[in-house]
């Protein structure tokens, strides 16, 4: 259990801003308003009393996987949390009976014949988001500034963030919003590294590794009699040849989320014969039966920008006082369904170093260094696996080249497992708790998985 507190004494009489629409913004507010006196949270939005999708935010009408680890974490953050979920149309799901995953060649991954306790929840993006804010404007020393932009950094001779320069929408001029901490929360496409090269620091190196991946959904009504009784259904990618995957999920208001992808540039299309061809070009007709007799109620959203991208601040000099993390740091290809709950993990990281005195200087300020190295810690095992994985396909560029004995055995030996998944429960089970980052991959090479991965004939 995840146990999110704040140290005796410890709250700094200070004032800490959080910039972005994201989730990781909203999970990194709620556990400064701990430790600080003050919080804002810097949005461009204008927020609605609904959960609908955000200008601010592209993606919100793509899937978003809420894996058991990330809920776990929200939950620990805001107890109580799942049941407002399910009240607002959320549906609770047992990754063990009611996900459905095919193994390519060989059949669909094992049902567990009893509930497990791996649940999150399966809704849309802006319903998720929306419920956890609805949370965090409970809280009282969080404030919101809407329809403002962040638009560069302040510091002092020292070093030390001063605050944050503002361009309200609509207005002609910016203002400062002063603060002793600044967390860059807003994404892929934050602009924090031209800040800080403004601000004579270096801006920090990157590391991208791109798939072309694409992908485009639909929402629909479901039909009656449709032979599907779960509530995800995957049908992955599998390298190097196999580059198409679909992605079904049952959301809120009775509704379903269809997502196509490809990798190496074969997207799918956008238009409804085309979508439909795609979705009957999968190696199982499932999720083309599904969709083809189902009522869609929404256009078909094209995504493309996919590619993993890895931003090292813990390698260069930064501010006092200014952090980046969630996808302004390590943005994964969407396919591993792993974004919130990285971003989740971040905000750990977060409250860890805000918890240790050591992680202070004497007049107050974060040290930012160490918080960044920190981070990178908990953020490389899931790009490892996620850059490895695309790097597989031979479109991936730049790739990430694995040689070697051991290389080959982990390969051979994971492929045999995923076939293993089909017939043994309790094998899908393990692999479930790996690829919802409850346990750690090295679990896959325990005495009893090598013995069931041994035995298996697939």
């Amino acid at each position: 259990m995840v146990n999110i507190t704040k140290a005796k004494n410890d709250t700094y009489k200070t004032h800490a801003v959080v910039i972005g629409g994201s989730i990781a913004e909203l999970l990194s507010a709620t556990v400064l308003a701990k430790f600080f006196s003050k919080v804002t949270i810097i949005d461009s939005d204008e927020f609605s009393d609904q959960p609908i999708p955000r200008k601010g935010v592209a993606q919100s009408v793509q899937p978003h996987v809420l894996l058991v680890k990330g809920y776990r974490i929200i939950e620990e953050l805001f107890p109580g949390i799942g049941e407002e979920l399910q009240f607002n149309g959320a549906l609770p799901i047992d990754w063990a009976q009611e996900f459905f995953r095919l193994v390519p060649n060989v059949g669909w991954g094992a049902i567990a014949a009893s509930p497990s306790e791996f649940i999150s929840y399966t809704c849309s993006r802006p319903l998720l988001e929306w419920t956890i804010r609805k949370r965090v404007t409970q809280l009282g020393n969080v404030y919101w500034l809407q329809r403002h932009r962040a638009t560069g950094l302040v510091c002092n001779n020292e070093k030390k963030i001063t605050g944050v320069l503002l361009h309200p929408v609509g207005a002609t001029e910016e203002r400062l919003e002063e603060a002793s901490l600044v967390i860059d929360a807003s994404g892929r496409n934050s602009s924090a590294p031209k800040w800080l090269e403004k601000l004579k620091f270096s801006c920090p190196p990157e590391s991208i590794v791109d798939p072309h991946l694409g992908y485009s959904t639909r929402r629909y009504k479901k039909v009656e009699n449709l032979a599907f009784e779960g509530k995800v259904m995957l049908i992955p990618q599998v390298p190097p040849n196999n580059k198409r995957l679909g992605y079904l999920a049952r959301i809120e208001n009775g509704e379903w989320i269809a997502t196509l992808g490809g990798y190496g540039r074969d997207f799918p299309p956008v238009d409804e014969q085309g979508f439909l061809e795609f979705a009957n070009s999968l190696p199982s007709s499932k999720f083309y039966e599904f969709i083809k007799d189902a009522e869609p109620i929404s256009p078909i959203y094209a995504y493309r920008a996919n590619a993993n991208r890895l931003r090292h601040y813990e390698k260069i000099e930064l501010p006092l006082g200014f952090l980046a993390l969630g996808d302004a740091v390590c943005a994964l290809c969407p396919v591993y369904g792993q974004g919130l709950t990285v971003s989740s993990l971040a905000v750990l990281v977060l409250h860890s170093c805000l918890k240790k005195q050591k992680n202070w200087s004497k007049d107050g300020y974060f040290l930012s260094s160490k918080f960044q190295k920190e981070l990178a810690k908990s953020n490389f095992p899931h790009w490892n696996v996620a850059t490895i994985q695309d790097s597989a396909f031979p479109s991936t560029f730049p790739s990430i080249q694995k040689r070697g004995l051991l290389h080959n055995f982990t390969q051979w030996y994971s492929q045999k497992f995923i076939f293993g998944t089909v017939s043994f429960p309790e094998m899908n089970i393990l692999f479930l708790q790996v690829t919802n980052l409850v346990i750690s991959p090295l679990k896959l090479f325990s005495p009893r998985a090598i013995y069931y991965t041994l035995v298996n004939k697939s």
